[in-house]
């Protein structure tokens, strides 16, 4: 019983610097400010780069290019998620297209972003589009892609 005694009052007397200390749960994590904006332009800037098939400039807005990105089959996705090289080779080698975003959600709490989007993709041959996850880091001042996982779909 004593042990108890002691051990309810141990807890007691660390819950207030504990609560002291707690942050709140944010309302919303809806992205704002000067981080929107600066994640608005990295999303502007993935769309330019595609559309023109620049690829270096696309590799600018990448953490690495090694993160997990990859396109996720009706069926399933495979375990192998770093497939950027097979990207890389579709948008950059293959036939143009022009790319547009549309119903962008940006959530971010402090340093990580979460950016969930659907892509048009037109071309002379036809258009397909796709919804796209994105996650961002904000890696010395500038915001990085770190993974992104998308479906494909013909219009």
């Amino acid at each position: 019983m004593k042990l108890r005694i002691a051990l309810l009052a141990t807890f007691a007397s660390v819950v207030p610097l504990i609560s002291a200390a707690a942050t709140p749960v944010p309302a919303s994590f809806e992205s704002a400010g000067d981080d929107r904006k600066a994640i608005e332009a990295l999303l502007r800037t993935y769309t330019k780069a595609v559309s023109s098939k620049d690829e270096a400039l696309f590799e600018t807005i990448l953490l690495s290019k090694d993160i997990p990105f990859s396109g996720v089959a009706a069926k399933g996705a495979d375990r192998r998620t770093q497939n950027y090289e097979s990207f890389r080779k579709g948008v950059f080698e293959g036939p143009p297209f022009t790319q547009r975003f549309q119903d962008i959600h940006i959530a971010q709490d402090g340093s990580l972003a979460d950016v969930s989007l659907v892509f048009v993709n037109t071309s002379p041959q036809g258009s397909s589009w796709g919804w796209k996850t994105l996650q961002l880091l904000k890696v010395g001042g500038q915001w990085k892609i770190a993974s992104e996982f998308y479906t494909g779909h013909r219009a």
